[in-house]
């Protein structure tokens, strides 16, 4: 077990205002579905000068405020990213032997989410600080094990969407059976 201090670099996103002649997209906890989908496609709405606050593919997006913490990765993108206050960014020192896949999906896992919403603080909007999510410990295996989880995790993450694909079928032809014999 490795905390994430010692594997990553964990920053505050930043405060920015819409620009006239925007150069970024800017990621906020809104973009995102609960499962840490992007709703829409979002267009450039801030400046940067500062390359010190843009995203990188492989970058982690942790929602730090609020009751849904989950952690995204940055997809690949022509344009600048930023992120937003909302959420703790997480850079891996060595994506060749943690995959960034790896470190989102453990942080996802409930029993993780249960112990870092333990420790949030705050009166009306629950926030996790940068030194709660950096002293996480997080177990490294091997990397050939990390993409048999992740691997895993995405066909779990597929039956349960082809099982509410079943049950809404089920339901439309049952709606359908039941209005024939009204």
């Amino acid at each position: 077990m490795v905390k994430l201090r010692d594997i990553a670099t964990i920053q505050t996103g930043v405060f920015a205002k819409s620009a006239f002649t925007p150069n970024a997209l800017y990621f906020q906890q809104s973009d995102f579905d609960d499962y840490g989908v992007f709703k829409n496609i979002i267009q450039p709405s801030i400046s940067v000068d500062n390359t010190k606050h843009l995203l990188n593919e492989g970058d982690l997006l942790l929602a730090s405020k609020g009751s849904n913490n989950i952690c995204v990765m940055v997809p690949k993108t022509e344009q600048n990213c930023v992120a937003s206050p909302s959420f703790l960014v997480i850079r891996l020192h060595n994506k060749n032997d943690i995959l960034p896949e790896y470190v989102a999906w453990y942080i996802n896992l409930p029993i993780i989410q249960k112990a870092l919403a333990m420790q949030s603080r705050g009166t009306s909007i629950m926030s996790i600080s940068k030194a709660t999510l950096s002293e996480l410990e997080i177990p490294i295996p091997l990397v050939e094990k990390q993409k048999k989880y992740i691997e895993l995790f995405k066909l779990q993450k597929k039956e349960q969407e082809l099982y509410k694909a079943i049950a809404e079928k089920r339901k439309q032809i049952l709606d359908c059976k039941i209005l024939k014999n009204i």
